[in-house]
């Protein structure tokens, strides 16, 4: 049997609606593993909020972050590869949200930052459910708090599908950063020219892992550059249209029953 490359998306994807890892994603990562297939994580999400789920798995070579705009090596606890945002698309990108009321989140090289009228439970949970992972936030963010660090992400949180709407079409007229959908109600404003599927792809290409390899789930707009490059791609039934539009297949299962495994089974004896 060739080895496989397989990439999973986080939210939506490998955990259920509670943000949970069953035992059984687990139980199939090391299983993954003991048979030869390489395992690698490709989330939205920033490495402060990732850490928990990638220790569970047990995952120790490297994953993508915050979209495409990191590739972490876990081992040596160091990025090898990081994009950020440029000081003018983080201007005009927070100048508007800010012009129009709009909550928003920045992930930087050193902590995150919210502002005031952020709805925190996203954050809330992750502390209640590890409490022994530190989540340096600090509320109430300016520009000048993050002017002069490395800024990966802005995630601007809406309250309407039409809010969402009108943002997106407002910022990809005014700015050259990459705007795309992760999580519903949610905008994540990325480094210009970066996707999850391009840091992918560059990252197979240095590590001359062909594309015929890559077994690779996701389901929201982010994944969608990511659900292109291979035929073994699937997005979950729970997906958004536009992940299922790219992905030659879809999950039967959702999230929440480990839709993933099956697809993987055939694959790979589980």
């Amino acid at each position: 049997m060739r080895p496989y490359f397989f990439v999973f998306d986080l939210d939506g994807t490998l955990l259920d609606d509670d943000k949970h890892l069953k035992e059984d994603v687990k139980t199939m990562f090391d299983r993954l593993r003991l048979l030869g297939h390489e395992t690698f994580v490709a989330t939205g999400r920033a490495l402060e909020i990732t850490q928990p789920y990638l220790d569970y798995l047990g995952l120790s070579n490297h994953c993508i972050l915050n979209n495409g705009a990191v590739i972490r090596d876990l081992s040596h606890h160091k990025n090898i590869r990081e994009t950020g945002i440029s000081d003018a698309d983080i201007a005009g990108t927070i100048g508007y949200l800010e012009a129009h009321h709009i909550a928003y989140s920045v992930s930087t090289n050193e902590a995150l930052y919210t502002t005031e009228d952020y709805e925190l439970g996203y954050y809330d949970r992750f502390k209640t459910m590890f409490p022994d992972y530190p989540l340096p936030n600090h509320q109430g963010a300016r520009i000048e708090d993050i002017r002069g660090k490395t800024v990966y992400k802005i995630l601007a949180q809406f309250k309407s599908e039409a809010s969402l709407e009108t943002t997106r079409k407002a910022l990809r007229e005014r700015i050259d950063a990459t705007v795309t959908q992760s999580m519903e109600m949610y905008l994540s404003i990325l480094p210009a020219g970066i996707t999850k599927g391009g840091t992918l792809k560059k990252y197979m290409d240095d590590r001359h892992i062909s594309v015929d390899r890559l077994v690779v789930f996701g389901d929201n707009d982010n994944d969608v550059e990511m659900l292109k490059l291979s035929s073994h791609s699937y997005a979950m039934i729970n997906g958004s249209k536009n992940a299922k539009a790219a992905a030659a297949h879809v999950t039967l299962k959702d999230n929440n029953h480990l839709g993933v495994l099956e697809m993987v089974s055939k694959y790979v004896p589980l």
